[in-house]
């Protein structure tokens, strides 16, 4: 029987490498950097545009651009940024090293008065008779005149980050997008997250000290602004302490105050999953107890367990410490006293990924008991990660609502739900996160980046898989701009009644549980249709303002329905407490 469950253990730990980035794909697959086409580089790695929007004056640019081939030829780029067919800077740089830095000036007569879409690539320059290369991959962004545009930061760990997208397809980017355009203010936004952080390690820097951070650099910031340019290669530090520290010495260097705080962390403090294929991390063998730990900063033990656990794993170093209501208070700290939006959790790995067992189990060697195990082995693990999922988010929720209690200027904090459902996950049959490590935008950098600066770099290189697809991370934002706490905090009208989603506070596991939509204590006006969000990663579409639903595990449950009406228009209604199943 221990042989077995072993071996079971073994196939989930590979499926889990492949799946959260612990393992390559496979030896010798396309994740080897030789088997990649030069076609994205040279690469514009980060373009900086300060200010912008801008209200007067020339607009001061910084272009990073990286290409390790054209510096070991010592080689030069031409690079250029335009606004539409419009070219507004140019230039030759040589590629003294691996990424090299150019600056520019766009003139104010010369910026777009609306938001325009910007495009910046380069290639290498024609020499010794040879025409010049092709144009690398486009780094996108938007133009444009104003004077108090949305401010967003964001921190955090891979989900925020958002591995394996351009930096134009990041939820947190969309966000401020979103909230630019509707608020007519335009946006600027910062991003200090990194793949791979953990929410707070406590000893580094010691002693909590944040502000050591700032005396510290990562070869993941290569220009030293605490911006991560690779921070699609992964690595535990900065935690989210220390990037928020960064992010108020940005502010602080700027002269500007930020608007919004968009923040996640803790899954890799406790590690849930990456240690499968060896046997579970070391405390978190019990979820509920190491996310109240990790995620909400109660319980952590004199010593760390998982200090020598031999594979690449945020609990080495982030068991313990603060947890996400510190972070949300130290987030509301920053200039301009920023409003702080927790990105919920989503689900990667589900019940529905039904394709895995097949795929994953009938590898040969497995067969008969096995068999069975492996199955029985891959199903704990979607388990496993669903309850991580409904834990984390209860815990989200529970130190929004803290933070706003102790809060002496009101309520500033919210933990906002992308709306995921379990039928999204990987190999789903409506997947919004990448279900293969080689075909996400960032692929062609990590296969460069990964061998360069990780010190894991099989697990770089696939650690795309499971995160949220450019699919997916539309959906975080569109969803974050659904929420009643956002839409209030930027002054966005209202897109329908003002709803209540009535819910009973208790029920028994397996219960038909009755929820409804009233107005006023009245059924809501005709032609609403309603899309309900159970908690449970399930849901359900209806014409009706009543539905029911049964729990088929404990709570706590936090339930959402969106009213779309005849014009189109949504409007999200959350319940105002979960629903606790026994």
């Amino acid at each position: 029987m221990a042989a077995r469950c072993f071996a079971a253990a073994g196939a989930a730990g590979v499926l889990f490498g492949q799946l959260l980035g612990g393992l390559p794909a496979a030896a010798g697959t396309a994740a080897h950097p030789s088997a990649l086409p030069g076609s994205a580089f040279p690469l514009v790695l980060d373009v900086d545009l300060t200010p912008n929007p801008v209200c007067s004056g020339a607009v001061h640019g910084r272009v990073e651009i990286y290409d390790p081939a054209a510096a070991k030829a010592g080689a030069t780029v031409e690079w250029r940024v335009r606004a539409g067919e419009k070219q507004l800077a140019g230039g030759r740089l040589d590629m003294a090293a691996q990424v090299g830095t150019a600056k520019f000036s766009i003139p104010f007569d010369r910026v777009p008065a609306t938001e325009t879409a910007l495009q910046v690539d380069a290639r290498v320059a024609s020499s010794d008779g040879h025409a010049p290369g092709r144009y690398g991959k486009v780094w996108r962004d938007t133009i444009r005149r104003g004077c108090h545009p949305v401010r967003v930061a964001s921190v955090g760990d891979s989900v925020v980050w958002g591995q394996g997208l351009d930096h134009d397809q990041k939820f947190p980017y969309l966000t401020g997008e979103l909230l630019g355009r509707q608020t007519g203010r335009g946006v600027q936004h910062m991003d200090y997250s990194i793949s791979g952080a953990v929410l707070d390690a406590p000893e580094l820097p010691a002693g909590n000290d944040d502000a050591a951070c700032l005396r510290t650099t990562e070869k993941q910031d290569p220009d030293g602004d605490g911006e991560m340019e690779f921070g699609e290669v992964t690595q535990q530090m900065p935690d989210v302490f220390c990037q928020l520290e960064k992010a108020g010495a940005q502010a602080r260097a700027g002269g500007y105050g930020l608007d919004l705080v968009v923040i996640n962390g803790c899954i890799n403090d406790l590690d849930p999953f990456f240690g499968i294929g060896v046997g579970i991390t070391p405390g978190s063998e019990n979820l509920r107890k190491a996310v109240k730990r990790e995620c909400s900063g109660i319980g952590a033990a004199a010593e760390n367990p998982a200090k020598d656990v031999p594979y690449f794993s945020g609990a080495k170093v982030g068991y313990g410490g603060r947890g996400m209501q510190a972070a949300i208070e130290k987030a509301h700290s920053l200039p301009g006293r920023p409003k702080v939006l927790v990105a919920d959790f989503y689900y990667a790995l589900s019940r529905s990924s039904s394709p895995i067992p097949v795929k994953t189990c009938s590898t040969p060697g497995v067969a008969g008991a096995w068999l069975t195990s492996c199955k029985a082995a891959l199903g704990k693990v979607a388990e496993r990660y669903e309850q991580y999922t409904q834990l984390a988010n209860a815990a989200y929720h529970q130190a929004a609502a803290a933070a706003n209690k102790a809060s002496k200027d009101g309520s500033y904090a919210v933990a906002a739900d992308g709306l995921f459902t379990v039928d999204n996950a990987v190999l789903s049959r409506d997947s919004k996160v990448w279900n293969t490590p080689v075909t996400d935008p960032a692929f062609p950098l990590r296969t460069r980046a990964c061998p360069e600066l990780s010190a894991t770099p099989l697990q770089c290189l696939s650690a795309a898989v499971g995160h949220p697809d450019i699919e997916g991370a539309r959906q975080y934002a569109d969803a974050f701009l659904l929420n009643p706490s956002v839409r209030q905090w930027f002054h966005l009208p209202r897109q329908g009644p003002r709803a209540r989603l009535n819910v009973p506070g208790k029920a028994h596991v397996g219960s038909e549980v009755r929820m409804s939509v009233t107005v006023g204590g009245k059924q809501p006006a005709a032609g609403y249709r309603y899309h309900w969000y159970f908690g449970d990663g399930t849901q359900q579409e209806t014409s009706q303002a009543a539905v029911t639903h049964a729990y088929d595990r404990e709570g706590p449950w936090l339930s959402r329905v969106v009213m779309t009406g005849q014009e189109g228009r949504k409007v999200l209604v959350e319940a105002a407490r979960p629903l606790t199943a026994d």
